[in-house]
């Protein structure tokens, strides 16, 4: 190799920088700890993101963020090497970030609606028992199954409005003389949107619209209500002030409603031309299934009557999730210490 070509090859490798969480000290201190919103969950030492050194490599930046509450001095560098790297593990059913995500989220939850709350709280299943209702496509069985969505997630059906559009429409008019429009769009690849949350009318009242295709199939319907009245128990209650869908998915499994938006997640179909499948929400199948088994952990529950009313691929996703936490116990939840199973 000659000199030009050895010089190339030193200019590609990246220049390291003062790390952004300890600032270059090598250490993490309490101004650090506020700076990075950090308070309940670090305490002072050696600062993970730069393992003591001052310095990091520029790409780890984009890989993880400097105030990544679980990247943390107690793991072993295979884990911590896992984080970095995104890798997914062969006894986990999601992937690294997925899996911290959901761990950190859920603890979120538990803080906004009390964990005690969500450990006494029934399960819902697609049930007669639960759901006492002849689904016949009307509206009428859309209203009662909102009360009991509703009346499971603690908000008064009394305070929502209910309102439906077609599902081949992409947009509809405000009804204001000056021609205004809105958009039905729940995100950039799905533009037939399920449901959607408008927020409080004027009058007080929370507002719903559901898509009409909603009326004929009742695990959809029951999903796409729970998700729209998460938004109400995030938004409307003012527990946070911007939306996150994720977020608000993972909502439905705290008030015990998770197994219909699980369920509807990934969905086949067929008929005597043609075959396909459809997803909805904004969690992956797997992710559902790993935040199920996280919820049965925070629960106690080893082996929970409503797993049966999984589809087999989320049980398959949630069992492989159940088997990864009782290997893993050391760092599942890491930022808040469980009573094992």
């Amino acid at each position: 190799m000659n000199f030009f070509s050895r010089l190339l090859k030193r200019s590609k490798v990246a220049s390291p920088i003062t790390c952004p969480r300890c600032l270059g000290k090598g250490h993490v201190d309490k101004d650090d700890i506020i700076r990075l919103k950090q308070q309940g969950k670090w305490k002072a030492g050696a600062c993970a993101y730069c393992k003591g050194v001052g310095t990091v490599n520029k790409e780890i930046l984009s890989k993880v963020p400097a105030n990544a509450s679980y990247l943390t001095t107690n793991l072993s560098e295979a884990e911590r090497e896992a984080i970095v790297n995104n890798t997914q593990r062969e006894d986990c059913p999601v992937s690294e970030h997925s899996r911290l995500w959901l761990e950190d989220a859920l603890l979120i939850l538990l803080d906004l609606f009390g964990k005690e709350n969500v450990q006494q709280r029934r399960v819902l299943t697609p049930h007669h028992s639960h759901f006492p209702i002849s689904y016949d496509g009307t509206e009428a069985s859309a209203y009662e199954t909102m009360k009991i969505v509703a009346a499971q997630m603690d908000v008064p059906f009394e305070s929502i409005t209910l309102d439906y559009y077609d599902g081949h429409v992409q947009e509809v008019s405000t009804g204001s003389p000056f021609g205004g429009r809105i958009f039905l769009q729940s995100r950039e690849d799905d533009k037939n949107a399920s449901g959607l949350y408008w927020g409080q009318t004027e009058d007080g009242k929370y507002e719903i619209w559901l898509n009409r295709e909603n009326l004929t199939k009742p695990e959809s319907l029951v999903a796409t209500l729970a998700h729209e009245i998460a938004h109400i128990k995030l938004l409307g209650e003012n527990r946070i002030n911007v939306n996150n869908e994720p977020l608000t998915d993972l909502t439905t499994i705290i008030f015990g409603l998770g197994i219909f938006n699980a369920n509807v997640a990934f969905q086949t179909f067929r008929n005597f031309d043609s075959y396909g499948w459809q997803s909805n929400g904004y969690l992956s199948q797997t992710q559902w299934g790993y935040a199920l088994a996280l919820y049965a952990y925070v629960r106690g529950e080893k082996s929970p009557a409503w797993i049966d009313h999984l589809t087999p691929n989320v049980k398959r996703d949630f069992s492989k999730g159940q088997q990864f936490i009782l290997d893993n116990l050391r760092i599942v939840f890491q930022n808040m210490p469980l009573t094992p199973w």
